[in-house]
């Protein structure tokens, strides 16, 4: 039986029209609630949000003020330049109507090095009263290396998929592993791209497109679908503590479980671990043309 526990559910799309391959725009409010008493019931109980993801932390908040028996662990994100790191976080409580974040991360590498220096002073007052960890939201390996020795960091947020997979990544995890540190895997979809047709692909993907196709071959092959693949293979990582799933409907989150119910094959997996991309530099979303 899956453990749902691990599943981190995204809630970009409730405030923001988000991936590559995303055709319903952000989610209805109505629909939002009916999302979180669906996971809730299927004890996903930890949302990922930010104040950059266009209005989800209020709705979000909505919902908590009309549902205070459910008690969700929420992840939020430092998005903002301009604020202070209480300033944001106080707002970001405020949105949410909660009174203590599971996790506060550093939306980038960039505003992780901003804020460096306000950290020993944020840290001291907050960690503990208004958040349980630290962490922060990050990309390649280089930037990886870059947080792996800062014990204030707890908590790392980092690209894994099956073609950004073990390959790329499972000895810097396994570093950051040996650090103490919590590892959550996103973009398990590669932000959609997994689903768009490959003969819609822009120029600066066309490079993917011959291990895109190598999955969809693998997908009829052994008769999983694409989703099941991209869940069970994240899933089989015994590293990997958590992964987070962004949908776009409550037809998607209940195919998702369904699909982690079905789970694959150690061959299968195997045959995804075999991929190697060669310009890793394609697997980043901010060098996409959308």
């Amino acid at each position: 039986m899956p453990d749902f526990s691990k599943i981190i559910l995204g809630t970009a799309q409730f405030g923001l029209a988000y991936g590559i391959n995303n055709a319903n725009g952000k989610i209805p409010e109505n629909e939002i609630f009916k999302i979180l008493d669906f996971a809730y019931q299927n004890k996903i109980t930890i949302l990922d949000t930010a104040s950059s993801y266009g209005n989800s932390e209020k709705q979000i908040g909505k919902y908590l003020k009309k549902n205070p028996e459910k008690s969700f662990k929420i992840i939020i994100k430092i998005s903002n330049t301009k604020l202070s790191l209480e300033e944001q976080l106080i707002k970001s409580l405020g949105n949410l109507n909660a009174k203590k974040a599971d996790a506060i991360l550093f939306h980038s590498l960039e505003l992780y090095q901003q804020f460096e220096s306000e950290l020993p002073s944020f840290v001291k007052l907050y960690k503990g009263k208004y958040f349980n960890q630290l962490g922060i939201s990050v990309y390649g390996n280089d930037q990886i290396n870059s947080v792996i020795k800062d014990r204030r960091i707890e908590r790392v947020q980092l690209p894994f998929n099956m073609l950004d997979n073990s390959n790329i990544r499972k000895k810097i995890i396994l570093r950051l592993k040996s650090e103490g540190k919590n590892i959550d895997a996103r973009s398990v979809f590669l932000q959609g791209l997994f689903f768009k047709p490959i003969e819609k692909l822009s120029k600066n993907l066309m490079t993917l497109k011959k291990y895109l196709h190598i999955l969809h071959k693998l997908s009829e092959e052994s008769s999983y679908t694409i989703e099941g693949l991209a869940l069970n293979y994240v899933l089989s990582k015994s590293y990997i503590d958590r992964l987070i799933i962004g949908i776009d409907s409550l037809k998607h989150l209940k195919t998702n479980i369904e699909k982690i119910n079905e789970g694959i094959s150690d061959e299968v997996i195997n045959r995804i671990d075999s991929i190697q991309i060669k310009k890793t530099e394609t697997l980043n979303p901010n060098s996409w043309t959308r």
